[in-house]
């Protein structure tokens, strides 16, 4: 009976310690769980811990025991482990907040890249000491957009004000100073991506031959077309060869687009070649500043072209017109023609200058014309 009696005292003792041990120890936090949409309250919505790689945001709804706004919470996002991505233990973003409401929200928000698939967690600190973790999983498909990819081009120059083409081409001189590739797109949410990669399929580049040389990513953002540009190392020609563009949603590749580089004497037949349409920054004429839109007080507005290969006595003509204006109450008006006869490879160049008067308002073209064929057309806008 002695020894009953004493165990039972032990055992009371204990049930009596332990309670007030959890006291000491146990931090602000009452529960968290991750969610994918939070209340204004910071309440969770959507609670899951299953979640897709195109999850845009990761929410960690964390309900406080009491309101302490002097205590911070911290929140540390883990990769547990992904076979997919090879990680094991990787931290991919940390935050803080002020423990100053009944719930607090921690975030992660995904970057481009999909997340990769695997285990993950939250590790959750109060006052920078640790409080618990928060296990959530990445895994199934990610769903697929409805974007669709069409009339992908590869080009010299393009269409500021649209994203279209100024001319197509397949072959580019290695001394360009930069190469575009022009696509439609269409049924795309706004934050949609669209994703190019350049690739060095063969040529006089060795050791990368099938290597992606860049990869690039534009988020839809409305527009109908969009467009990428790829350039050399500064001071340094295209490497020859072959390449190819691929155009990617979701990862997937919609459109690859072969195209070459070739020395500018291999070039064949008159060819046009970079346009630029510009105005100066200062007075001194150094600083270029490459628009589509000019203010009204615009003193001159310059364009430029790099022809290749014109043939004896081509016949070119530079025609400004003002497309449209309701300023001046006039639509596809010529106002200023230049004429030259031109040969070879050189640097076209020819400007409209306002005068006395201010441009008017409205929408205008810079048209270039060789032996009466129109072979290219830069749009911009007064205003």
């Amino acid at each position: 009976m002695k020894i009953n009696r004493l165990l039972v005292n032990l055992l009371m003792a204990v049930a009596m310690v332990l309670p007030l041990a959890g006291c000491i120890n146990t931090p602000g936090i009452e529960s968290a769980v991750i969610c994918q949409a939070v209340s204004k309250a910071g309440a969770p919505l959507m609670v899951a811990d299953n979640l897709t790689p195109d999850v845009k945001t990761i929410y960690c709804s964390i309900k406080l025991a009491a309101v302490q706004p002097k205590s911070i919470v911290k929140a540390e996002w883990y990769v547990v482990k992904s076979a997919e991505a090879g990680l094991t233990d990787t931290m991919i973003g940390a935050g803080t907040v002020a423990a100053e409401a009944p719930y607090v929200v921690c975030s992660f928000a995904r970057a481009q890249a999909l997340l990769p698939r695997g285990d993950y967690q939250v590790k959750l600190y109060w006052d920078n000491k640790f409080a618990q973790s928060v296990p959530f999983q990445v895994q199934g498909e990610a769903a697929a957009s409805a974007a669709a990819l069409s009339e992908a081009t590869m080009c010299p120059g393009i269409d500021q004000l649209t994203g279209k083409p100024v001319t197509v081409a397949g072959m580019f001189p290695s001394d360009a100073s930069s190469i575009f590739c022009s696509v439609k797109v269409s049924g795309a949410q706004f934050t949609d991506l669209v994703k190019a990669r350049w690739t060095y399929l063969s040529g006089e580049l060795e050791g990368f031959q099938g290597k992606t040389l860049a990869e690039q990513s534009t988020k839809v953002e409305g527009r109908e077309y969009v467009y990428f540009s790829f350039g050399p190392k500064e001071g340094k020609p295209f490497p020859r060869g072959d390449y190819s563009l691929g155009l990617y949603v979701d990862d997937r590749e919609l459109v690859n687009l072969p195209f070459s580089v070739v020395a500018p004497a291999d070039i064949k037949g008159s060819y046009v070649g970079e346009t630029a349409i510009y105005a100066y920054k200062d007075t001194e004429k150094q600083e270029v500043n490459a628009t589509a839109i000019f203010p009204v007080d615009t003193g001159e507005i310059n364009f430029t072209v790099r022809m290749y290969n014109a043939p004896a006595d081509t016949e070119m003509n530079i025609q400004w017109i003002i497309a449209r204006s309701d300023e001046a109450s006039v639509d596809d008006y010529l106002a200023k023609e230049d004429k030259n006869k031109i040969e070879g490879t050189l640097v076209i160049a020819a400007k409209l200058i306002s005068g006395k008067d201010k441009f008017v308002k409205g929408d205008y073209v810079v048209r270039l014309l060789l032996d009466g064929q129109e072979k290219a057309t830069v749009p911009f806008k007064v205003q």
